[in-house]
C-alpha cells in the first residue's frame, strides 16, 4: 500500500482518476462504496472526552469546604490549558477535515479498479495493488470482502446475488496484475497511468486546494485557545468554588464554618478573618454574660474590623456587672466590681449606683427619725456626703466608712467646792469622808465616760451600713468650754461638767450627809471641714437615792456608802443621757412611722 497525494498528481492523472472514479473513461470501477473515514467522529470523540474531562475536573471539589480540591493549585492550570486545548483541537480538526470533504472535486469513496484498489475518502489516496491481494471472498451478506495483508475492505452489493461474479473479475484482475502488464495493458487497468496522448486543450496546472489560514495553523490556535479558555476557566471556577464557600459559609454563620472557610478560601478571606469570625466568636462570647468572656475574645483577636463592636459589647457586659452588684445593694459589691474591673469606662453610671447607696441610706434613717428631727437628717446627709467623698477603708471584717468618734470632754465644776462647805456645815458630816468633791473625780467618771461613749456608738451604728459610717468609742478632748473645736475626722463630742443640785441628804443612822448632783451635757456633732455643728443641751439632776443609802450596813465604814451613792448618781445621769441623745436620733422601735 501507498499513499498519493491527489493534488500533487499531474493535471492530466488528476482528470484521468475523476473520469475513472464517475465510471465514464476506462477503467471503470469493478466495485465501489461511497463513504469517507471517520475522522470527524475520532475528533469529535476526543474534543468530547477532554471536555468531560474537563468539566469533571472542574466539579471536583467545587464549592467543597471539606475538600482539598475545593480551590484548585496553580498547577492544576496547566491541565486546564491541557484539557481546553485537546476541547478545541477536536472541533478544529473536525472542521477541518469536514472541510477538506467538502471541497473534494470527486465524491469520497473506495474503488475497485483492474489494478488496485483505490481508498478515496480524502484526498490522500491510499492505493492498494491487486498485485499484493491476499484474498477476495464473500460474507455472509453477499458483500465482497477484499484483504491486503491485515486490512480487509468490504463492498455491500445492491444485489447480493451477483458476489460470486464480481469475486471471478475481481480474481481475474488479480491475475493479470501478478502476470506483470506491460505499460499499454496497464493504461487500460490502473487510473494513476499517464496517458499516451494528452489533448492539447485540457488544463495543464494542477487542480489543488487552497488551505485556510486556521487550518495550517490550527495546532497553534489549539493551544492559544487553550491558554485563554483553560485559564479562564482555571480562575473563573476557582472564583465560583470561593464564592460558594463563602455562601455557605454566611448561611451557617458560626465560627467552625468561618474557620473552614479560612482553611480553604481566599476571595474573602480578609473581610472573614476581620469581621466575620471575630464577630461570631464575640456573639459566644456574649452569651457566655461576663466580661471575662469578652476579654478573653480581645485578646484573641487584638485587631478586627468590628473594634466599634467589641467596645460596645464590653461596654454591655461591663454594664451587666454593675447592675448586678447594684442588685446587690451593697458598697461593698460596687467596689469589687471597680476592683475587678478598674478600667470599666462606666464612672458616670458607677458614680451615679454608689451615689445611690447613700441616698438609700439617708432615707432609711428619715423612716426611722423621729418627728421634728430635720436638723439630724441634715446633718446624716453631710455625713453620708463626707463619707461617699472619703470612702470605706478595707479592714479584716470586711470594708468599714468613716468612722465618728465618740469622745467626752470633761469641763471642771463650777460649784462642787461650795457643795464640800455646805456639807462640812451639816452635823452629819463625818470629815473628808463627806466631801462631794472626793467622789468627782477621773476615777469614777473615766468609767461612765468609756460606758456611754460605746452605748452611743452601738446606738448610733444601729441607723448606718458599717461600709458607710461606722462609729466608735474616741479619745478623751482636752481643753476649757471657751476652746472651739476643730476636728480632722468626724466626731460626736459630749461636754459636760459636774455640779451640786443644792439639795443634800443627811442620817444618823448611819450617819451619812450626801448632796444631789446636776450634770450638764452639750453635745456637738462635727464633720471636718463642716462649719454647721448638730447641739444638743442635756441637763440631768440626781437626787440622793435614800433607799440605797438605808440599805447599806450602818456599821460601814466611812466612805464607802458615799462612794456607792455618787457613783450611782453619776451612772444614772450619764445612762439618762445616753438615751435622751439617742431618742432625738431614732424613733423608738414599737413607736408608730
Amino acid at each position: 500500500m501507498h499513499e498519493i497525494n491527489f493534488y500533487t498528481l499531474p493535471r492530466a492523472i488528476q482528470d484521468g482518476v475523476l473520469e475513472a472514479f464517475r465510471g465514464r473513461f476506462a477503467p471503470a470501477p469493478i466495485v465501489s462504496r461511497p463513504g469517507t473515514r471517520r475522522t470527524i467522529v475520532a475528533w469529535l470523540a476526543v474534543s468530547a472526552a477532554a471536555g468531560l474531562l474537563l468539566a469533571a475536573l472542574c466539579a471536583a471539589g467545587l464549592g467543597d469546604v471539606n475538600s482539598a480540591l475545593a480551590l484548585h493549585p496553580r498547577a492544576a492550570a496547566a491541565a486546564y490549558v491541557l484539557l481546553a486545548a485537546t476541547t478545541a483541537l477536536g472541533v478544529l480538526r473536525a472542521l477541518a477535515y469536514n472541510a477538506v470533504l467538502v471541497t473534494l472535486p470527486f465524491a469520497p469513496g473506495l474503488f475497485v479498479f483492474p489494478a488496485n484498489l483505490i481508498d478515496a475518502r480524502d484526498h490522500r489516496l491510499r492505493v492498494f495493488s491487486l498485485a499484493e491481494l491476499s484474498r477476495v471472498s464473500a460474507d455472509r451478506r453477499g458483500a465482497v470482502v477484499l484483504t491486503f495483508g491485515g486490512t480487509q475492505h468490504a463492498f455491500p452489493l445492491e444485489d447480493p446475488s451477483r458476489s460470486g461474479e464480481v469475486i471471478r473479475e475481481i480474481e481475474e484482475a488479480w491475475s493479470r496484475m501478478r502476470a506483470r502488464p506491460d505499460a499499454a495493458e496497464l493504461r487500460r487497468l490502473d487510473p494513476f497511468e499517464p496517458p499516451a496522448l494528452e489533448s492539447p486543450f485540457a488544463s495543464p496546472i494542477p487542480l489543488s486546494r487552497e488551505v485556510p489560514g486556521w487550518q495550517r495553523h490550527g495546532w497553534l490556535l489549539a493551544s492559544a485557545v487553550g491558554v485563554a479558555l483553560g485559564l479562564g476557566l482555571f480562575f473563573l471556577r476557582n472564583r465560583m468554588s470561593d464564592a460558594r464557600m463563602y455562601a455557605a459559609a454566611r448561611a451557617r454563620d458560626d465560627v467552625a464554618a468561618y474557620q473552614s472557610y479560612i482553611a480553604r478560601g481566599r476571595g474573602h478571606g480578609e473581610v472573614v478573618s476581620q469581621v466575620l469570625l471575630p464577630r461570631a466568636e464575640l456573639r459566644l462570647a456574649v452569651a457566655k454574660g461576663s466580661v471575662e468572656a469578652i476579654d478573653d475574645f480581645i485578646r484573641a483577636y487584638p485587631r478586627t474590623g468590628i473594634q466599634a463592636e467589641v467596645a460596645a459589647a464590653r461596654r454591655a457586659a461591663l454594664a451587666a456587672e454593675l447592675d448586678r452588684a447594684r442588685e446587690a445593694g451593697t458598697l461593698a459589691a460596687l467596689l469589687a466590681f471597680a476592683e475587678r474591673y478598674p478600667k470599666h469606662g462606666l464612672d458616670r453610671e458607677f458614680n451615679d449606683a454608689r451615689h445611690a447607696i447613700h441616698v438609700r441610706a439617708l432615707d432609711r434613717y428619715r423612716s426611722e427619725m423621729p418627728e421634728g428631727s430635720e436638723e439630724n437628717a441634715d446633718l446624716v446627709r453631710r455625713l453620708l456626703a463626707y463619707a461617699e467623698r472619703v470612702g470605706p477603708r478595707s479592714t479584716p471584717q470586711g470594708l468599714r466608712g468613716p468612722a465618728v468618734q465618740v469622745r467626752f470632754r470633761r469641763l471642771p465644776s463650777q460649784d462642787l467646792k461650795r457643795a464640800d462647805e455646805l456639807v462640812m456645815k451639816s452635823p452629819m458630816f463625818r470629815g473628808v469622808t463627806s466631801l462631794p468633791t472626793r467622789y468627782v473625780d477621773a476615777t469614777r467618771l473615766d468609767p461612765q465616760e468609756e460606758r456611754t461613749a460605746k452605748a452611743l456608738a452601738e446606738g448610733l451604728a444601729r441607723g448606718f451600713e458599717p461600709e458607710l459610717v461606722t462609729f466608735e468609742p474616741g479619745p478623751p478632748v482636752e481643753g476649757s468650754a471657751e476652746e472651739q473645736l476643730s476636728v480632722t475626722s468626724p466626731s460626736l463630742v459630749v461636754s459636760y461638767r459636774v455640779e451640786s443640785s443644792g439639795i443634800a441628804y443627811g442620817s444618823k443612822k448611819p450617819q451619812i450627809i450626801i448632796m444631789g448632783l446636776k450634770l450638764f451635757f452639750n453635745t456637738e456633732f462635727l464633720l471636718p471641714g463642716d462649719a454647721k455643728p448638730l447641739l444638743t443641751s442635756h441637763t440631768i439632776a440626781r437626787r440622793v437615792p435614800a433607799g440605797l443609802i438605808q440599805q447599806q450596813p450602818a456599821a460601814s465604814r466611812p466612805g464607802t456608802i458615799e462612794a456607792i451613792v455618787y457613783e450611782g448618781m453619776m451612772r444614772e445621769a450619764f445612762i439618762e443621757l445616753g438615751e435622751r441623745y439617742l431618742s432625738t436620733w431614732f424613733r423608738k422601735r414599737d413607736e408608730p412611722r
